[in-house]
């Protein structure tokens, strides 16, 4: 089954719609950032919390600014919502995650300690947690997959991140715990897999070509992940022209041949994951998005014969 991650580049968002609505088997709420800046990852979700409101510099947020205009931040996602059939089975959405947004309020002049941490445990998580009851209210039966966008977690552990490795854990444990259901992680960079899958996400949604060496080194952990019910969302299709599917496959096989050596189940690596672009598709014209999305179902249409054969 394929899904995708978010940011898309449309500016009309019927358009966006139209686009989530044709190439993809579970549709996902799209993001548009270069039709309105209120839709960009940090003031969407970052704009009016602990302080911090609108600013037109490349965070999009600033410490001591009033909030922006609202009703745009999630127009994207409310056209699509508006298209969608009441009966729809299942929805993804993905919402910036607390530890990035702490990173982005730090850079934006907050002056940090618990102080924004027990913040944003309450409003961001209080934000999140008002966009998934607003789904539901008008898809009551729907399943929703929620996922935190988390690109700042490739900076965990580091010497010169702002936020402790224990701070950052505490920080998404306590958002996660405070949502309406058990979100996924999703992180297109190289990371310690296994901070991640000790949270129990209920997705793990990675680049295939971004693992980095912790992948291999910590499969063992990942697999018991799995195997305690983290499913995974496998970023097939580089958000960049560039590898033909058949190597993309190759890719995908190895990495899934890892997991599995770990002691994952080759059913919940396979026909119980999604598929996606490695990232979200903002950077890109809209030709080339529909490139990245054929490239994604042509590596799940390769993948299945394989195995049917």
């Amino acid at each position: 089954m394929i899904t995708g991650i978010g940011s898309l580049p449309h500016v009309d968002p019927i358009a966006a719609a139209l686009f989530v609505l044709d190439t993809t088997d579970i549709p996902y709420l799209p993001q548009l950032p270069n039709r309105h800046p209120a839709e960009r990852m940090l003031p969407q979700w970052g704009d009016g919390l602990c302080g911090c409101g609108y600013s037109d510099s490349e965070l999009g947020l600033r410490h001591g600014a009033p909030h922006g205009d609202r009703t745009e931040a999630l127009l994207g996602s409310e056209t699509l919502l508006r298209m969608l059939p009441p009966d729809i089975e299942t929805l993804k959405t993905q919402v910036t995650g607390p530890v990035t947004m702490a990173v982005a309020m730090l850079a934006a002049g907050h002056p940090g300690g618990d102080n924004l941490y027990e913040c944003l445990t309450v409003e961001l998580a209080g934000r999140i947690s008002a966009h998934v009851d607003s789904i539901r209210s008008r898809l009551p039966t729907t399943e929703l997959i929620l996922l935190l966008d988390e690109p700042a977690l490739s900076g965990v552990g580091e010497r010169l991140f702002p936020i402790s490795r224990s701070d950052a854990h505490s920080l998404l444990a306590k958002t996660m715990m405070d949502l309406p259901l058990r979100p996924g992680i999703h992180c297109c960079g190289p990371t310690d897999w296994a901070f991640v899958a000790g949270l129990e996400p209920a997705w793990i949604s990675w680049d295939l070509d971004a693992l980095g060496p912790q992948f291999e080194e910590e499969h063992e952990t990942i697999a018991a992940a799995t195997s305690a019910g983290t499913r995974i969302m496998w970023g097939v299709a580089p958000a960049t022209m560039g590898s033909p599917p058949r190597d993309l496959v190759s890719r995908l096989q190895r990495a899934i041949g890892t997991l599995v050596l770990g002691g994952a189940d080759m059913v919940s690596l396979t026909a119980d994951a999604l598929y996606t672009p490695s990232c979200g598709l903002a950077g890109l014209t809209e030709g080339q998005a529909e490139i990245v999305a054929g490239t994604v179902r042509t590596v799940v249409e390769e993948l299945t014969e394989l195995w049917t054969t």
